[in-house]
């Protein structure tokens, strides 16, 4: 017995001596190992990063298309240049994707053309059975800070055949007349969409060069439904402060919804089952009288509300929460709905779309996804955790110190028209797609 000891121990010490001899060799070489095995997941994931302000709230950023440095005003790129350049970053990748799925082919350009001192644009199909922009100036079209002054906007079909681009919207499209078209090869075939899920296998073979849409791969789809922009001015720490106070002192614990589509079931589905656990007050056409109010929600009027009512007013300033649910889980379909909720000081409840499509454009930590909870139970004890504590309720809406939402036309085309004109300056790509249905179906 004391034999087997001894040997096990004499076994033992020379392997103690090796560790105590080479440790600090040993240690660097653990560090070493570890900053690789990070490095390694942080290009596994989105690219992260995090600036800690000095009242202490922490934002983080995944991948978002807006400025974050926004603790160094002086060094601070406001310009839509900087949009541009996170974009397009994010559109590489999304556009390998799309190569890879034969749904778009991106090859360089063969000719050493020099870039054109102007671009013209047509508005060559109506917008919904009507003109578009054809009354608006050319400062109302592409902005007034827009870096590039060289495009021109034009609804004169006399330049069907001499205009850089021929802007068709999907819903007003001919095919018949596409069909018969002489197509100069030289000529930007653009397709603006807007609409979710529109299964039109046939529109493949007009092979059109771009879209201006809301998938963030679109050659144009800066502000689709909204936008998120650094504020000119930030607010003072106290005025942020005395902001969220009034806002959490003055709204109910509730989410509200209004809600005139009934063709998407999930999302009803999601409404019935939420409503069971928390107050929710729902209007529309698709809201029975009896399901407007759920458990103990605040009423504030005994008829049914109406879009653009009063009634609807005073319940989006006076609940903590809207249930912003898209119709569709499109990839990057985020409508003016979400923009809408921030822009009226309350916290969008979102489903459809992904959480990264959200995190690429939303303001940070603005939103609340549905599917980061297991259940809905387990999402209505977040929401009342939120509602109640001022401290989880403010850093819902820190962002408001440095950024502005916005979602209305007069605001947001001007972002879309004027990428479009930077993508006309700087296009070095021979671009069409092979199958844009099923890239406009990804993800439906």
């Amino acid at each position: 017995m004391e034999k087997r000891i001894h040997t096990r121990r004499s076994r033992s010490l020379p392997y103690r001596n090796y560790l105590l001899q080479f440790k600090w060799t040993l240690l660097v070489f653990c560090f070493f190992v570890s900053i690789v095995l990070l490095n390694k997941a942080k290009l596994n994931s989105f690219a992260f990063s995090s600036i800690e302000h000095n009242d202490n709230v922490e934002f983080s950023f995944i991948d978002v298309i807006y400025p974050i440095d926004v603790l160094n005003p002086k060094d601070l790129n406001k310009s839509i240049s900087y949009y541009f350049a996170r974009k397009e970053e994010l559109k590489l990748i999304d556009d390998a994707k799309a190569i890879d799925r034969k749904e778009k082919v991106v090859l360089p350009l063969t000719n050493n053309k020099f870039p054109s001192k102007s671009y013209l644009i047509l508005e060559f199909t109506h917008v919904f059975q009507r003109p578009r922009f054809c009354s608006h100036s050319k400062e109302q079209i592409f902005g007034k800070t827009c870096p590039y002054k060289n495009c021109d906007y034009t609804c004169d079909e006399k330049h069907e055949e001499d205009a850089d681009v021929l802007l068709m919207h999907k819903r007003d499209l001919d095919f018949k007349q596409l069909t018969e078209m002489t197509r100069n090869s030289e000529q930007i075939w653009l397709l603006w969409h807007d609409e979710p899920n529109e299964n039109t296998a046939a529109i493949n073979k007009y092979k059109f060069n771009w879209t201006i849409t809301y998938r963030t791969s679109a050659e144009a789809s800066l502000a689709a439904y909204g936008i998120t922009v650094v504020k000119e001015n930030p607010w003072p720490m106290e005025k942020l402060s005395s902001w969220i106070d009034k806002e959490f002192k003055k709204r109910y614990n509730q989410a509200v919804w209004f809600v005139s589509n009934c063709k998407p079931k999930k999302r009803l589905a999601k409404f019935q089952s939420l409503r069971q656990h928390y107050p929710i007050v729902a209007f529309g056409k698709c809201i029975s009288s009896t399901q407007s109010y759920s458990l103990n929600a605040n009423v504030h009027s005994s008829i049914q509300c109406g879009r653009e009512s009063n009634c609807e007013h005073v319940y989006l300033s006076t609940s903590k929460f809207y249930l912003a649910f898209e119709s569709q889980s499109c990839t990057d379909y985020i409508t003016e709905k979400f923009w809408r909720t921030l822009s009226v000081g309350a916290i969008p409840i979102v489903s459809g779309p992904e959480q990264k499509s959200f995190a690429r454009v939303a303001p940070p930590n603005s939103f609340v996804h549905v599917d980061d909870y297991a259940s809905d139970k387990e999402l209505s004890v977040a929401l009342n955790l939120i509602a109640t504590n001022r401290t989880l309720y403010g850093k819902y809406h820190a962002w408001r110190r440095y950024y502005d939402a916005y979602y209305q036309a007069k605001d947001v085309d001007p972002y879309r028209f004027c990428e479009l004109c930077y993508r006309l300056n700087t296009n070095k790509q021979r671009i069409w797609y092979e199958n844009i249905n099923d890239w406009f179906l990804e993800k439906c």
